[in-house]
């Protein structure tokens, strides 16, 4: 009798109990459709031993884990960096950057050093997402523009810089000043990519003319790495489908995995344009050849 109730106190130890909603801190109930599955405050040991246990983090954690070792493994060796060494740079940065911060949010969200530690893991995942918008999209403005003007090149590259700085103020502007913001609404996030989005998509329009320059064989991943980024942040904002069947994607395909998938997804379309177009960068005839795109759609 004593060894059975020893080896129930020990695996009763070894064992987590995964939480409700309802049972967690205030800062940690940011999707009331998400009813379980939640692990309990833990620490940091802990919260990394919680990777190889399921629960509804999961699947966020897993994503951006593998995704942190494909890049590692495959994109440094693909870039050109005895050509395009900065903009390499900068796409490696910008690739690598979300996944990093993404993962460590995810892994350590639930740790036990109140909401300040909270916040400032969601504000290392944020950072990690500005970086990919801004630094890993910066090779697609320089060669958009490569062969326009010197003037035309670096009034587009300031303008996107600053547009990407005025998008990292407003999100840290989020931060300081406003406690309660992650319990809000989760479009006040998003909103601010808005500007460098803004200017990513005029200069996609000069492309689809061939006015400036790009490789024409990256149209369709330069199209897809914003297209598929928008569509995985308004489904994650929208929480669906887990909103129309609260309760039953606690621990899979709830709008946050759905999200995850579909950015990894579209930083996949931004290293294959950036390494096309760093290519037709290199070429020093790049430039004399037109580049008008006659059968975009049909590459679409």
């Amino acid at each position: 009798m004593e060894s059975n109730e020893q080896d129930q106190k020990q695996n009763s130890k070894n064992q987590v109990l995964l939480k409700c909603w309802e049972e967690m801190p205030k800062h940690l109930q940011f999707n009331p459709h998400i009813r379980s599955g939640y692990r309990p405050l833990m620490t940091p040991t802990n919260c990394v031993r919680s990777i190889f246990f399921f629960h509804n983090e999961t699947v966020n954690i897993l994503t951006h884990g593998f995704a942190i070792l494909y890049i590692y493994l495959t994109v440094p060796d693909a870039l050109p960096w005895r050509t395009q060494g900065a903009l390499s740079g900068c796409h490696l940065i910008g690739a690598i950057s979300p996944w990093i911060g993404s993962f460590l949010y995810h892994v350590f969200m639930n740790v036990n050093y109140g909401e300040d530690v909270y916040r400032k893991l969601l504000k290392i995942d944020m950072l990690g997402i500005w970086l990919c918008q801004s630094f890993g999209a910066l090779p697609m403005i320089v060669t958009s523009v490569h062969c326009s003007s010197v003037f035309l090149q670096y009034c587009c590259v300031s303008i996107y810089c600053f547009l990407s700085l005025l998008g990292l103020w407003k999100l840290l502007n989020l931060f300081c000043s406003d406690k309660a913001m992650v319990a809000k609404s989760p479009w006040q996030r998003r909103l601010c990519f808005i500007p460098p989005l803004g200017m990513r998509l005029l200069v996609l329009s000069l492309r689809c003319y061939g006015i400036g320059g790009g490789s024409p064989d990256a149209m369709k991943h330069v199209i897809l790495q914003d297209v598929v980024a928008v569509i995985g942040g308004i489904i994650g904002a929208l929480r669906v489908p887990e909103k129309w069947l609260p309760g039953s994607l606690d621990l899979v395909f709830n709008s946050h995995n759905i999200m995850h998938v579909l950015v990894v997804l579209a930083v996949c379309s931004m290293h294959e344009a950036t390494i096309q177009d760093l290519t037709w960068m290199s070429d020093p005839t790049s430039c004399s050849v037109p580049n008008f795109i006659p059968s975009i759609h049909e590459e679409l």
